[in-house]
C-alpha cells in the first residue's frame, strides 16, 4: 500500500502550483477552530492529525525543489499517473518499489520533517505480513475521505462509510475512526468502517 504528499492534499502529481495552494488552503479550511469549536475529542485529535500532514506536504509539494526530489525518491512518475504503477496507469515496469509499505516517511524528507513525520509514523509504517490471502487494516484515521478510500482500496477491503454529522457542509469528510484495529490481519474484501465527520452547516 502506498499513499503520497499528493494524496494527502487530493491533488493530481501534475498539478500546478496554483492547484497545490487552493488544495492546502481548502484542507486547512476545513480544520479551522471555529469549526471544530465543541466538537468531541476524537474529531479533535483526527483533526491534529490531518493538520500535521497537511502542513508537511505543503513544506515539501510547494517548494519546486523539494517536489522534484520528493518525486525521484519514491519512484513517482507524472506521466504515469499519480503513482507510476501498472495499477494506477502507468507501465509495469514503472511501479514504485515496496508497494506493500506507505511512502510518505522516506529517507532525508522524513528527517526534515520531524515532528510531523514522528507524529504520522503509526500510520505509514510499513505492516507485518500477513497471512496466505490476508490484508492487513490500515490506519486511516485522520485522513480525509479521498485518500482513505485510496487505502482501503489498495489494501484490498470494502469500505463502509458512517456520517457524524446531521447537517454537513459540502466539503470532504474526515476520517474520525474505524471498526477495525489498525495492524490487524483480515480476510480481502472484509468490510472497513469508518466515521466520518464533517464542519456542520449551522451551529
Amino acid at each position: 500500500m502506498a499513499i503520497t504528499w499528493y494524496d494527502v492534499l487530493g491533488v493530481p502529481a501534475g498539478a500546478s502550483a496554483d492547484t497545490l495552494r487552493q488544495a492546502y488552503d481548502g484542507r486547512k479550511g476545513q480544520l479551522r477552530a471555529e469549526l471544530l469549536n465543541g466538537a468531541p475529542s476524537p474529531v479533535l485529535s483526527a483533526a491534529a492529525r490531518a493538520s500535521q500532514s497537511i502542513e508537511a506536504a505543503w513544506l515539501v509539494l510547494s517548494d519546486p525543489g523539494r517536489r522534484r526530489a520528493y518525486d525521484e525518491e519514491i519512484g513517482l512518475h507524472r506521466e504515469h499517473g499519480l503513482r507510476g504503477s501498472a495499477d494506477f496507469g502507468g507501465s509495469a515496469g514503472s511501479a514504485m518499489p515496496g508497494t506493500d509499505a506507505f511512502y510518505l516517511l522516506r529517507g532525508r524528507f522524513g528527517a526534515m520533517l520531524g515532528g510531523a513525520a514522528m507524529a504520522l509514523s503509526d500510520w505509514l509504517r510499513p505492516r507485518p505480513a500477513p497471512p496466505p490471502r490476508g490484508r492487513t487494516v490500515p490506519d486511516v484515521r485522520g485522513l480525509f475521505y479521498q485518500p482513505c478510500r485510496d487505502v482501503v482500496t489498495m489494501a484490498g477491503l470494502r469500505l463502509a462509510v458512517v456520517r457524524l454529522t446531521q447537517d454537513p457542509m459540502p466539503v470532504e469528510g474526515l476520517v474520525v475512526s474505524q471498526s477495525l484495529a489498525a495492524g490487524s490481519h483480515v480476510r480481502a474484501g472484509t468490510t472497513l468502517t469508518v466515521r466520518v465527520w464533517h464542519p456542520p452547516r449551522h451551529r
